[in-house]
């Protein structure tokens, strides 16, 4: 019997302890912090494919693509439409039918043609390309064209830009 009480003093003991312990614990009943974030949507590795009712449009790849305040934010875009086979950029945001694009811009066409630059607008509405920044042209048999302030019109295929260093290689 004695043995029992030893057991019994013991969780009295324990009970005490533990109360006064959960008393010096101040609970306090606050409200959470509401985190208030702008980002309406986020998505990792996507594919968007814009379709009419007879064929595919366009396609959009991207690694990263955020939706903040209508302004979509995309890395590692790869973009191919009707007249661009594939446009690409490192960086890009699309508001409307404009992509602003920086970092490794590039414009491949289904004619051979290709574009570089750091930093353009295309504007898929009117088959636009603009390099805002310093760009090169690779065109057919070894041409290059250096330049500034470039304006493609993809469609009619017109381009006009400014500061034009061209190496042209004609046939004999």
């Amino acid at each position: 019997m004695g043995k029992y009480l030893k057991i019994e003093w013991l969780a009295i003991v324990m009970i005490l302890v533990m109360l006064g312990v959960s008393y010096l614990i101040k609970v306090k009943n606050e409200k959470a912090n509401n985190s208030i974030s702008n980002k309406e949507f986020e998505v990792f590795d996507s594919v968007t494919v814009e379709i009419n009712a007879t064929a595919v449009k366009s396609k959009l790849y991207t690694d990263y693509t955020v939706q903040k305040s209508g302004n979509i934010q995309m890395i590692n875009l790869t973009y191919s439409g009707k007249t661009a086979e594939e446009l690409k950029s490192k960086f890009g945001r699309s508001i409307g039918d404009k992509f602003y694009l920086d970092v490794n811009v590039s414009l491949l066409q289904d004619n051979g043609y290709y574009y570089e630059a750091d930093h353009a607008i295309y504007d898929k509405k009117s088959d636009f390309f603009y390099a805002t920044s310093p760009f090169v042209a690779y065109i057919h048999d070894g041409n290059i064209i250096h330049g500034t302030n470039l304006k493609y019109n993809i469609k009619e295929r017109i381009a006009t830009a400014e500061n034009v260093d061209a190496v042209f290689y004609t046939k004999d």
